[in-house]
């Protein structure tokens, strides 16, 4: 996550932080069922953090003649590897359901499961949009946003950011006003479709308003970082550790999304580490991606294992704490010897790298 002139540590940090918040969500029967409160809303700041991101690495190069199909490609080869390995972990428990050694779990003939997840395109007749591996809605509606801003890039200027981000946020309220129970955890299956295009329309384009922001006003103050980190900290400790009540959990969540993350990230941006800090920023950072992609698919390998065992019910948490403990390192060497030779392997013979800002 850099600039030229800056690299966003903390922003790597963060990205990697949401990311094991989503996965303790998901291994809740690794852990006693226990999970952080609002951790569904560690999505948003993904969306936030795919605004400044992509905003960042593409739109001199999108001003410079890059074409939308040519970014699609590039996208692509960034998300696509390891989506399909995780809809290949997930394939799994569905072929030994075939098989009579599970019980079945999807209902939708295989060969289109097979398509859909090929597409990579959501599965509306599934209660799950993407029932091989479950976070894989968000990446589909991050790809829908970074193709729209690709299209749109030269006519977003600040004022058209902020009149999607303030539909996006009505649409939000209107969400929350129609069924407030479920406060904003929604986008992964068809009935919440909606929610999850308003979750991405909002944190996406605020993300790149930010950086807009960010490079015209606050580059020239970023300091040493540690208090403004250690704020930002803080300041998502609090939104998802918080137990707001029923009546206050729909206003909590759109205040989060709207307000408090795009904080977040802004002041997260002006922080500048170096040393161990910065390398371990870089680490979670590099981890977030094959995390949130993999976890639930080899998650639910391990739990089904250990369910068919002979012996006494999961333990928990120790079998969570191991699971962690394989999982971290995996998804390192998965991201370094795996993905990213792949992924310059795929932009070298497609001819992507070749095409630099001017």
């Amino acid at each position: 996550m850099k600039t030229q002139e800056h690299y966003f540590h903390v922003l790597d940090a963060i990205r990697g932080m949401a990311a094991l918040v989503v996965m303790l969500r998901h291994t809740g029967y690794f852990w006693g069922n226990w999970t952080i409160p609002q951790s569904y809303l560690a999505v948003d700041l993904f969306f936030v953090l795919s605004g400044v991101v992509v905003a960042n690495a593409y739109a001199s190069r999108l001003r410079g003649g890059m074409s939308t199909g040519r970014f699609a490609l590039v996208r692509l080869i960034r998300l696509y590897p390891l989506y399909v390995l995780g809809s290949i972990l997930g394939l799994l428990p569905v072929i030994a359901a075939v098989l009579g050694l599970l019980p079945a779990s999807i209902q939708t003939p295989l060969p289109l499961v097979l398509l859909a997840a090929a597409l990579m395109l959501p599965l509306v007749c599934e209660p799950n949009l993407f029932p091989l591996n479950s976070p894989s809605w968000s990446l589909f509606f991050e790809l829908a946003a970074n193709l729209a801003y690709a299209a749109l890039m030269r006519h977003l200027s600040g004022g058209v950011l902020a009149a999607i981000m303030l539909a996006c946020a009505c649409g939000l309220a209107l969400v929350l006003h129609a069924d407030p129970g479920a406060g904003l955890h929604g986008g992964f299956s068809p009935d919440s479709m909606l929610v999850g295009l308003c979750r991405v329309g909002y944190g996406f384009f605020a993300g790149v308003l930010l950086l807009g922001q960010f490079n015209s006003r606050a580059r020239a103050r970023m300091d040493g970082g540690a208090v403004r980190a250690g704020l930002c900290a803080t300041l998502l400790l609090a939104v998802l550790l918080a137990r707001p009540s029923a009546a206050l959990r729909p206003w909590f969540d759109f205040v989060a999304v709207t307000v408090a993350f795009p904080v977040l990230i802004y002041l997260a941006m002006a922080c500048r580490l170096s040393g161990a800090a910065a390398r371990a920023c870089a680490l979670l950072g590099a981890l977030s991606y094959p995390l949130y992609v993999l976890h639930v698919p080899l998650g639910r390998l391990v739990n089904g294992v250990l369910v068919k065992l002979p012996m006494a019910p999961v333990p928990v948490p120790w079998a969570g704490l191991a699971f962690v403990a394989v999982l971290l390192p995996l998804c390192w060497l998965i991201d370094r010897r795996a993905d990213a030779p792949l992924r310059r392997w795929l932009l070298r013979r497609s001819g992507a790298a070749q095409k630099k800002s001017p």
